[in-house]
C-alpha cells in the first residue's frame, strides 16, 4: 500500500459479512511509534455528526490493523479529541 493521505478514500471489508465499505481518512496522527487513522464512512462525510473509526496503520507492510487494547483505544480517542479541539479553534 502506498503512503496514505488525509482526504483519501480507503475501502475496508467486514470480516464477518464480507461487505465492503468506503471510508474517508479524516486524520492521520502518531502516538509514540505508531500511526493511526481516523476514518469516516464516505456517505457520512458531509453530515454534522458522523460515525468515527480508528485503525492503526503499519507503514512497514502498508496494512491497517484494529486497535489492540482498551488503553490504546483511550489514548487514540484522547489524541483525536485534542486534534478536533485545535482544529475547531
Amino acid at each position: 500500500m502506498e503512503e496514505l493521505e488525509v482526504g483519501e478514500i480507503v475501502t475496508l471489508s467486514d470480516d464477518e459479512t464480507g461487505e465492503e465499505k468506503d471510508f474517508q481518512i479524516m486524520y492521520i496522527f502518531d502516538i509514540e511509534d505508531r500511526t493511526y487513522l481516523c476514518l469516516v464512512p464516505e456517505e457520512q462525510e458531509n453530515e454534522a455528526e458522523v460515525e468515527v473509526h480508528f485503525l492503526r496503520y503499519d507503514e512497514t507492510d502498508g496494512m491497517l490493523y484494529p486497535i489492540e487494547t482498551e488503553e490504546e483505544q483511550e489514548n487514540v480517542i484522547a489524541t483525536f479529541e485534542t486534534l478536533e479541539a485545535e482544529f475547531n479553534e
